[in-house]
C-alpha cells in the first residue's frame, strides 16, 4: 500500500481515523493513487471500473488505476494490499471473510481474509448466461449435463467467479471436470473476449459467463453465429441459492440476434460490491463513498447495469464488514442509524 503511506504521514498531524475538513481533505485527495482489480478485460467490470475511476478523479482528485481481476481472485488481491480496492461479490466475500471454499485449500488454506470492507454494495447485478450454438441439439441445461453428450464449453480462467460457480453448477448435476473430461467433454478457458472469439470461429460449442446485462461479449458472440441462450432450471436455482446466489431474468431482446431472442430466459444473478482494504484511510473510503453516491446521474451513465441503484444500497449487507469511512458517510445520509 505504498501508494497512499506518503500522503498517511502527511495527516498525521490531525490524527488517524478523524475525517479532514473537507477543504483540506479534498487537497490531500488530489496526491492519492489507488489501484482497482476488476473483471477480465472485455468484461463488465472492467468498463465500469474504468467509468468509476474517471467519476473519481474528476469529483475527488484521487487518481485509479484499474487492473485485471475476478470475483474470486480479487479477495486475497485486495487483503494482501496489493490493491486497495477493487470488486466483489457477496458469497464469495462471505467466504474469504471465514475462509471457506474457495479458499480452503492451498494457496490460501483456510486463512481467514478479514482485512476486507465494503464501501458500496448492491450495484450492478451481473447475470450468469449459458449459452450454446443455435445448430446444436440442446435446447437445456439438463440435456447438455444430465445426458452427457460431449461438448466443447468455454469457461472463464480458474480464479473467477464465473468458474467457481460453474464448478457448483457441475457438482449440482453429480459431476466434475474429470467425470465429463472422461465422458468426451472438453473445456477452453479464456477471457470474456477470448470466449466470444472462440465460439465465433466454432471452437466451443457452448459458453458459460458472468456479465452485466447486456454482456458485450455475448453480444459479439452472436454477431456471425447464431447463439441460443438456456434457462437455468428451478433445481439448480434452489442449490445455487445456497451459495448467496439470486434468481433473475434475461429479457426479451437483450441480444437481438440470439435465436430466441423473442423469449425471457432465467438465470442466476450476483449482485457486486466496491471493497477496499481496511487500511485504506477512512477519507479516502469516505470520498469513495460520497464519490459515487453523490453523483448518480453520471454513475448510472457508465453502465446499463447501474441504472437501477440507488444510494441507498450501498450500505445493504455485503458478506463483510462495512469500511468505516463509507459507514459515516452513509450514517450523515441517513442510510444506516
Amino acid at each position: 500500500m505504498r501508494r497512499y503511506r506518503r500522503w498517511l504521514s502527511g495527516t498525521a498531524a490531525v490524527g488517524l481515523g478523524i475525517l479532514l475538513a473537507m477543504s483540506g481533505a479534498e487537497a490531500q485527495q488530489k496526491a492519492v493513487s489507488l489501484t482497482w482489480t476488476a473483471g477480465p478485460v472485455g468484461g463488465g467490470w472492467y468498463l465500469m471500473a474504468g467509468g468509476i475511476a474517471e467519476l473519481i478523479r474528476e469529483t475527488t482528485g484521487m487518481t485509479i488505476k484499474v487492473i485485471p481481476g475476478g470475483g474470486t481472485q480479487n479477495p486475497p488481491i485486495i487483503d494482501k494490499g496489493d490493491a486497495e480496492v477493487g470488486w466483489g461479490l457477496p458469497p464469495v466475500l462471505n467466504a474469504a471473510w471465514n475462509g471457506e471454499d474457495p479458499y480452503d485449500k492451498p494457496p490460501h488454506a483456510g486463512r481467514k481474509m478479514q482485512n476486507l470492507r465494503a464501501v458500496a454494495g448492491g450495484m450492478s447485478v451481473n447475470t450468469f448466461h449459458f449459452y450454446v450454438g443455435a445448430e446444436t441439439p440442446f435446447k437445456t441445461m439438463d440435456e447438455v449435463f444430465k445426458q452427457k453428450k460431449p461438448l466443447r464449453i468455454a469457461v472463464s480462467p480458474a480464479g473467477t467467479s464465473d468458474e467457481w460457480v460453474f464448478r457448483k453448477v457441475l457438482a449440482y448435476y453429480g459431476t466434475d471436470y474429470k467425470g465429463l473430461e472422461a465422458a468426451g467433454f472438453k473445456f477452453f478457458r479464456g477471457s470474456h473476449s477470448e470466449q466470444a472469439a472462440n465460439f465465433k470461429d466454432r471452437n466451443v460449442d457452448a459458453t458459460f459467463t458472468f456479465l452485466a446485462l447486456p454482456g458485450a461479449a455475448v453480444t459479439e458472440a452472436s454477431i456471425g453465429r447464431s447463439l441460443r441462450l438456456l434457462n437455468f432450471p428451478p433445481g439448480l436455482l434452489d442449490s445455487l441459492s445456497k451459495f448467496g446466489l439470486g434468481t433473475g431474468t434475461i429479457p426479451k431482446g437483450t441480444y437481438p440476434k440470439a435465436a430466441n431472442a423473442d423469449e425471457e430466459v432465467v438465470s442466476a444473478t450476483m449482485g457486486s460490491v466496491i471493497v477496499a482494504n481496511k487500511n485504506v484511510p477512512d477519507d479516502v473510503a469516505y470520498a469513495l463513498a460520497r464519490g459515487i453516491n453523490e453523483n448518480l446521474d453520471r454513475f448510472r451513465k457508465i453502465h446499463a447495469s447501474l441504472q437501477p441503484y440507488q444510494a441507498s444500497y450501498g450500505a445493504k449487507p455485503s458478506g463483510i464488514p462495512l469500511h468505516p469511512g463509507a459507514e459515516k458517510y452513509y450514517r450523515e445520509k441517513g442510510y444506516l442509524k
